[in-house]
């Protein structure tokens, strides 16, 4: 390998490093508030804040509260795995495994997971809005499906790339 590409390469393999620690910080995080959101819709206590509306729970039923608090987490998994496999890409990354079947395979888990949260986003809020009396109204983010698709598009022309790498290095 020439000593300018060794370079870049220990470059991704830093930053990498860094940006996985990131992302273990945040999968931490998203765990906490996870728990907090289900205990909070399940048990009632509390409120759910989005976009400066709080959604209470305390006033329904408890089997209403229990399929709330299913929805909930549901949604919060799906979040946990986007960022675990965004975490498992950069520990790919950190070990100089950029262009193989594994990375592309991970930023492909990775989209499909930001779809994945656009969708179970959308609906939890949605279960929320509806579970309120009078219902109330929300306005809707579609930027983790576009970034979700987005995202998995590049992982197809990656795995694109990974073949033609493949084909290359047997050609003599």
């Amino acid at each position: 390998m020439r000593p300018e590409n060794e370079a870049k390469l220990n470059k991704i393999k830093k930053v990498s490093v860094v940006l996985r620690f990131a992302c273990k910080g945040l999968l931490g995080l998203v765990t906490l508030a996870g728990v907090g959101a289900i205990a909070c819709v399940t048990l009632g206590i509390g409120g759910i804040n989005f976009d400066g509306m709080i959604f209470q729970t305390g006033g329904l039923s408890l089997g209403h509260r229990l399929v709330l608090g299913v929805i909930t987490t549901v949604a919060w998994v799906v979040l946990f795995k986007c960022l675990f496999h965004l975490h498992r890409l950069f520990g790919n990354y950190s070990h100089g495994e950029i262009l193989t079947r594994y990375s592309v395979g991970q930023l492909r888990q990775f989209g499909i997971g930001c779809v994945l949260w656009g969708v179970m986003g959308f609906l939890w809020v949605l279960s929320l809005a509806l579970s309120t009396h009078p219902a109330k109204t929300f306005a809707g983010n579609g930027d983790a499906l576009v970034i979700g698709a987005v995202i998995i598009v590049i992982a197809w022309f990656m795995d694109v790339a990974v073949d033609l790498r493949e084909e290359n290095d047997l050609t003599i």
